[in-house]
């Protein structure tokens, strides 16, 4: 979602209408290491996201098929959806993420309570 505060905010700057907005979205394809959340999901379908591709799908929370599919739109929006294309590279996101939660995400919020100890035996 980052990216497309970005390119929102530059598309702004240089004055483009709603309709040039959109029109660049519908031409957009998005890579991404993981299957997009549910909420992702449903934000890409609303800004009219031509396609996806994802690596590694997301178990508990992907919105391209692993959970829900909304990238095929639904009664209520049929002519929202996006094509979706997951697991390539699948191994190799699966390895890029698990480096980065080892690591620790040093932007994160420090916690307000203390973290639970780890069992060690």
């Amino acid at each position: 979602m980052e990216a497309i505060d970005v390119l929102l905010e530059q598309w702004q700057k240089n004055g483009l209408s709603m309709t040039e907005v959109a029109k660049k979205f519908s031409n957009c394809s998005l890579y991404v290491t993981c299957e997009p959340c549910i909420m992702c999901a449903s934000a890409l379908s609303n800004l009219g996201i031509k396609e996806v591709f994802y690596g590694c799908s997301n178990d508990k929370f992907g919105g391209c098929g692993s959970i829900l599919s909304l990238h095929l739109g639904d009664t209520v929006s049929p002519n929202k959806g996006f094509k979706c294309a997951g697991g390539i590279m699948a191994t190799e996101a699966v390895l890029l993420l698990r480096t980065f939660y080892e690591q620790g995400n040093p932007n994160a919020p420090k916690p307000h309570r203390p973290l639970a100890q780890q069992a060690t035996t």
